[in-house]
């Protein structure tokens, strides 16, 4: 599997627009667990990241940031910058490999993402016309702007450690694969090793040295993030289970709580209260 499908197989990335407009002044993102992307159409701005390095663009760009990164946005009085804000959640866990894998916070022109015109043009008419529908279309778009940005990150970057290291890597790659298609499978170091075509403790080695993960802890964050897919899906506990290689229900309940510091039923319900959240706040910064 190519790396950028990998990535997005696992992130599952929902977008939420929650501003349309002129931005003047100063304005804070720092919620937890949350990502952005800010669309700059004209006007001027500057970007200070969390190191307060100062960033002024005065072309039209993308502000994307995806792993909680604080970051301020600061519109000019005499020129505000016009922009379409979304949150970007991910149905996984904020601290595994693959989100990790995402950069902190990028900024890059329009013009150098190929492919973006036509939804740009799109996403700022609907946000113009604001008709019936168009909240929904601009999240869509937003995720699709999202897919488009990640993969000119990926085509143009290298690197030599985390995720897309390991999707590079060939005797990894096959590891990752493996993984992602047989949860319910038998995911022993011995027999990933195997996979890898690597003794057991070479391949240990090189897996963490890539990840900063053991084998281990990765499988559980993959079945952890494919059992929140399920949950959110209403799945009988006992399927759930099984397709993500679990006995039993109270062996599934205390590995999740392990990973993710909650029971299934209270990230559910924290999910869902999130997911609702997306549209409450449209139109204010």
């Amino acid at each position: 599997m190519d790396r950028l499908s990998y990535l997005l197989d696992h992130l599952n990335v929902s977008a939420g627009v929650f501003f349309t407009g002129q931005l003047c002044g100063l304005t804070n993102f720092e919620e937890k667990d949350v990502g952005h992307i800010h669309v700059l159409r004209s006007g001027t701005m500057e970007v200070i990241g969390s190191d307060k390095q100062r960033l002024s663009i005065d072309e039209p760009s993308m502000i994307f940031s995806t792993r909680s990164h604080r970051h301020q946005l600061v519109g000019q009085q005499n020129n505000g910058a016009e922009l379409v804000c979304a949150s970007v959640r991910f149905q996984t866990v904020n601290s595994s490999p693959v989100v990790d894998a995402l950069p902190a916070l990028v900024t890059l022109p329009l013009a150098s993402v190929r492919g973006l015109d036509t939804f740009i043009e799109v996403l700022f008419a609907e946000a113009d016309a604001q008709q019936e529908g168009s909240l929904a279309v601009m999240n869509r778009l937003m995720e699709v702007i999202f897919v488009a940005v990640l993969r000119h990150i990926i085509s143009e970057g290298e690197s030599s450690k985390g995720m897309l290291a390991a999707l590079a890597d060939p005797h990894l790659n096959r590891v990752l694969s493996y993984i992602g298609e047989q949860l319910n499978g038998d995911l022993s170091v011995e027999h990933l090793a195997n996979i890898a075509g690597m003794s057991r403790s070479s391949f240990i080695q090189h897996f963490k040295s890539l990840l900063s993960a053991s084998p281990g802890e990765f499988v559980q964050h993959a079945r952890i993030s494919a059992a929140k897919k399920l949950i959110l899906k209403n799945k009988p506990m006992s399927v759930i289970c099984h397709n993500v290689g679990y006995d039993d229900a109270s062996g599934f309940s205390r590995a999740f709580k392990k990973n993710t510091g909650i029971t299934p039923r209270e990230w559910k319900k924290l999910h869902l209260i999130a997911s609702s959240n997306h549209t409450e706040n449209l139109g204010h910064l």
